[in-house]
């Protein structure tokens, strides 16, 4: 009874657990982003072939590809989609840890965290992005311990499994060093870790860089590389009226339809109190809050780049307002779940939905629409039925989400 009365404040936390385990298993194959397909023959084409190819056809993500493909090719997708799940709650709770969050703000980070649909959702996947923030949380983790090897071990591991939380590292490691005072012996702990980071996070690169000859053609910058895109990888092109539409418009949705009007209300009733740098956590927070948007303004393509974003901001939300108004963002992203309305029409180049999106065009029309859980709960498979088109000889253990190893026509 005891242990009962001292647990029921976590029951919330229990319960979004078991959604997140809930989508990760009904999703499948019938993923949302559309690199995870190719995430997963990235392992295959190393049991298959014996060498590694990089996944989208670029610098490939060796660390995550290897633990998503194993899952996936042992146990399925819904597994595969799981073990990515546990990486992003986890790492919800190392930030927790990480930033002295009491016993309520860790509750109200959880709930607040895991009730944005969009954001759990997106990390239900057998795509990437969650190992890589299990890394980064686990190198700040350490890095505020002082523990120079193992901070780097991690922050290695962040580069390798998505390249772009560089531009969150290396910042990072200086303003905690600037925060806790230049000496020698921090200016030698900075560099070592820099420098561990970086080989660990280049060891990694080498089969990369084997694959493409030792040559670095496939990093696609615009304006300095080659591209047959006009923006990053697939991107809109670089171009103010073709970023900012879509810039706004993929932050409202990640905050949430609602909510985005309660996030308007606290910067201009709070400013003052949310604006002020003189701890070394809220520091962090700004940095990873404001390069996360200005990268994600250069290359709008996917919601899930911003979770950096939300996330940090949740966290200093927690830290500078009232639990009130934590309460009533909670709510408007659970009502989200269930009713939501649309406020625009968005024509797309191209209707097949085996392609990205890319819109061309798009209409204000303010209409009602099913909730984001109810949406999910009556998606058909047709995403599956795309993806499985690439899936060679594991098409149908693909498409029926069982363990792409009992193909019976693979290459071994």
């Amino acid at each position: 009874m005891n242990i009962l009365t001292k647990n029921k404040n976590y029951l919330p936390i229990y319960f979004f657990f078991i959604i997140g385990l809930f989508i990760s298993l009904k999703r499948g194959s019938n993923f949302s982003d559309g690199d995870s397909f190719d995430v997963i023959l990235s392992f295959l084409n190393f049991i298959d072939y014996g060498f590694y190819s990089p996944s989208r056809g670029a610098y490939g993500h060796l660390v995550p590809e290897f633990i998503i493909g194993f899952f996936a090719y042992n146990f399925g997708t819904p597994i595969s989609n799981l073990i990515c799940f546990i990486f992003f709650f986890s790492s919800i709770f190392i930030l927790a840890k990480t930033f002295d969050l009491k016993r309520e703000k860790i509750i109200f980070f959880y709930i607040l965290t895991l009730s944005n649909f969009l954001l759990l959702s997106e990390n239900t996947n057998s795509i990437d992005y969650p190992i890589a923030l299990f890394f980064f949380s686990s190198g700040i983790f350490f890095l505020k311990k002082d523990k120079v090897l193992i901070t780097s071990l991690f922050f290695g591991l962040a580069i390798i499994s998505r390249a772009n939380f560089v531009i969150f590292i290396y910042p990072i490691i200086l303003i905690y060093f600037i925060y806790k005072n230049i000496n020698q012996q921090n200016i030698l702990k900075f560099l070592s870790i820099c420098f561990l980071s970086t080989f660990i996070g280049i060891c990694f690169f080498i089969p990369t860089l084997y694959f493409y000859d030792f040559s670095i053609d496939f990093i696609k910058i615009p304006f300095l590389t080659k591209s047959e895109t006009p923006g990053w990888y697939g991107g809109p092109e670089l171009s103010f009226a073709s970023l900012l539409p879509r810039f706004v418009y993929k932050i409202y949705l990640i905050i949430g339809v609602f909510s985005s009007f309660i996030f308007l209300f606290i910067l201009i009733f709070n400013f003052k109190k949310i604006f002020i740098f003189k701890s070394l956590d809220k520091a962090i927070f700004f940095y990873i809050i404001f390069s996360n948007i200005l990268m994600f303004f250069f290359m709008p393509v996917k919601t899930l780049l911003l979770n950096p974003f939300i996330i940090f901001s949740y966290l200093l939300l927690l830290k500078s307002i009232d639990n009130k108004i934590i309460s009533l963002l909670i709510i408007l992203n659970i009502f989200q779940w269930f009713f939501s309305y649309d406020i625009l029409d968005i024509k797309y180049k191209k209707q097949d939905l085996c392609f990205a999106k890319h819109a061309i065009s798009a209409q204000f029309n303010l209409s009602p629409a099913s909730g984001s859980f109810i949406k999910f709960l009556k998606q058909t498979d047709e995403q599956s039925l795309c993806y499985s088109k690439f899936m060679r000889e594991y098409s149908y253990q693909f498409q029926n989400n069982l363990p792409l190893k009992l193909s019976n026509h693979t290459i071994r």
